[in-house]
């Protein structure tokens, strides 16, 4: 398995890698084998670089016209992401690859379309779009990924995706990855995937190397705890996870008020701010990030240590997606779950098939005593 002269250098230069992880080096040989792959495998495990640089390599030296690669992937945030990783891998290339998203304008997004672009990064919603006013052309894909199938499926793209696959009529490989093989996932692959090679390293039990607590708190303590373990733990990366865009907005107010250097990012904000906000954990701008399960999945922040749930997430997949925020890149991370005696229902429904261990921290006084001023309830 050789790659291209210049595909190499941004594989040792830039990209800095010596080894492949366990996703990459089982997809990477059957992609430039000509299969279409279904790659199955938990957050964090390299997928992204497993079809890039297979599939950038197949392309080094075409014309930019017609768009040879399309990717789907379900957020703002993780196009963004994927469009870095292909513009460092095609760094000493003449390959051109570009976003496409909600949020921007669709005038200029057109122009830069009949330019001629070589990788299309795109949301569903808004490809749907450009290829219903006829300002995208698909017919010239040869290659198709679509990344994070099962997200793509939980937040209603089907019919999105659907009509972008039938746009790609002329692809020569159709590639899907995932971190589920959830029910909606097997029938896009039934229908569009029909022969394909399945490799499924998928593990539903978080990593090892992330040390899990849960520490049983009151919700007037809730804060003072929050700014205790920041204290006690000398965060310098954090991710925090509320479960409504209201907890996320309350919380960033107070830490942000309390002086601590933080960013908060949900669902309502404009693409704009979401990219601001998630920037300025990634360039140790700001050393926490108060978000919802909006970057759960698939976001890559090497340096975050630790993850806080401020409270317990919905389901077990997202508990993992979650404290899948830290421990990237073969890094050891910590993942901390607060929990009230109201929340402690909800902990023990996602984790019904395993234990838990109440952790309290002796250092923390929880006879606490607050003023009425001092007590924050979100």
């Amino acid at each position: 398995m050789e790659f291209h002269p210049l595909i190499q250098k941004a594989l040792t230069e830039d990209l800095k890698i010596t080894s492949f992880t366990e996703i990459q080096r089982e997809a990477i040989p059957a992609i430039f084998n000509g299969e279409n792959v279904i790659g199955i495998s938990e957050t964090g495990s390299g997928k992204t670089l497993s079809y890039v640089l297979p599939l950038l390599n197949q392309i080094v030296g075409s014309p930019k016209r017609p768009t040879k690669v399309l990717i789907i992937t379900p957020t703002k945030e993780l196009s963004e992401q994927i469009l870095a990783v292909v513009k460092k891998t095609a760094r000493h290339t003449t390959l051109l690859s570009m976003s496409l998203y909600g949020g921007k304008s669709f005038n200029e997004q057109t122009l830069d379309l009949r330019k001629g672009i070589h990788v299309l990064v795109a949301c569903p919603g808004r490809l749907k779009d450009h290829i219903e006013k006829e300002t995208v052309d698909l017919s010239g894909v040869e290659y198709l990924v679509l990344d994070e199938a099962d997200q793509l499926m939980d937040m209603g793209f089907l019919p999105a995706v659907t009509e972008a696959i039938k746009a790609c009529a002329n692809r020569k490989q159709t590639l899907l990855f995932s971190a589920t093989l959830s029910e909606e996932v097997q029938g896009l692959v039934k229908d569009f995937l029909p022969e394909s090679k399945l490799i499924e390293l998928h593990n539903t039990k978080p990593k090892e190397a992330i040390t899990e607590t849960f520490c049983p708190i009151s919700a007037e303590l809730k804060y003072p705890f929050l700014r205790f373990l920041l204290k006690q733990k000398k965060m310098k990366a954090a991710l925090i996870f509320t479960r409504t865009k209201e907890e996320a907005q309350a919380l960033g107010q107070a830490l942000k008020n309390d002086q601590y250097n933080v960013e908060t990012l949900q669902g309502d904000m404009t693409t704009h701010q979401r990219k601001k906000a998630l920037d300025a954990l990634r360039l140790k701008k700001a050393s926490l990030l108060v978000a919802t399960d909006v970057v759960a999945r698939g976001i890559d922040i090497p340096h975050v240590a630790h993850v806080i749930n401020w409270n317990p997430p919905e389901s077990l997949e997202s508990y993992v997606h979650r404290i899948g925020r830290t421990a990237r890149h073969e890094n050891s991370g910590e993942a901390i779950t607060l929990y009230t005696p109201e929340e402690l229902y909800q902990l023990e429904k996602i984790f019904v098939d395993r234990t838990f261990t109440p952790t309290k921290l002796k250092e923390f006084n929880y006879q606490l005593k607050l003023s009425k001023k001092e007590i924050k309830i979100f």
